[in-house]
């Protein structure tokens, strides 16, 4: 299955161990499956991938930190279609929401790969402000890096910014779930603490590309 079917067929669930389930499944995807293609001069590789779930119902479980949300800049926020890029202050973010159900789920693009169409890696310079070529490996941790590439722009098929399936590539045993980065939980009334969430929802590759 491409990524598409795999995200139209996440159903969510109120248990967080088979959240935990589902994203694991489908981090092997994000991380081994494909790669998002720029106009067809860059590739860009997800190295890690972190989930957010965050219902809308009373009894479901609930991620304050999701950016796109009901109460979040707005009080009746609109589902975004499947396959959204979605850009924030914290990077990117690839959707897959279900107004049906209710609830609001994606993959943040933490760290990743970009190769040129001539097999360079892209990395970032700080100095410069702007990305480089060197043949050496690369990866970067900065999502909001991807700004300069990325842009308002839908993954489906015809547009020039685009998801590229491939057969998935042999797994790491070693893939496991850690806490995502920079969050922190909340409490009864909403209001962030300073103790870091444990849910395990971020996913790394170790291999290279």
């Amino acid at each position: 299955m491409n990524l598409f079917t795999h995200l139209s067929l996440f159903k969510g669930s109120s248990d967080e161990n088979e959240l935990y389930k589902m994203f694991k499944e489908l981090a092997t995807v994000f991380l081994y499956g494909g790669h998002i293609d720029v106009h067809h001069e860059y590739q860009i590789y997800i190295r890690t991938v972190e989930f957010y779930f965050h219902s809308e119902t009373p009894d479901g479980i609930h991620d304050p930190i999701v950016y796109h949300r009901n109460g979040k800049g707005m009080e009746n926020m609109p589902y975004f279609p499947l396959m959204t890029l979605h850009a924030h202050n914290s990077g990117f973010d690839i959707t897959f929401e279900n107004e049906e159900k209710q609830y609001r789920a994606s993959a943040l693009i933490r760290s990743y790969e970009i190769k040129d169409k001539d097999g360079n890696y892209l990395k970032w310079d700080k100095d410069k402000q702007q990305f480089i070529t060197d043949t050496n490996y690369q990866y970067i941790t900065q999502s909001t890096y991807l700004y300069t590439l990325l842009n308002g722009f839908s993954l489906e098929e015809n547009n020039p910014i685009k998801w590229i399936d491939t057969p998935i590539s042999p797994v790491s045993s070693t893939l496991s779930g850690k806490p995502r980065k920079n969050v922190f939980k909340y409490d009864e009334k909403g209001e962030k603490t300073k103790e870091k969430c444990k849910r395990d929802w971020s996913f790394t590759r170790d291999e290279q590309i």
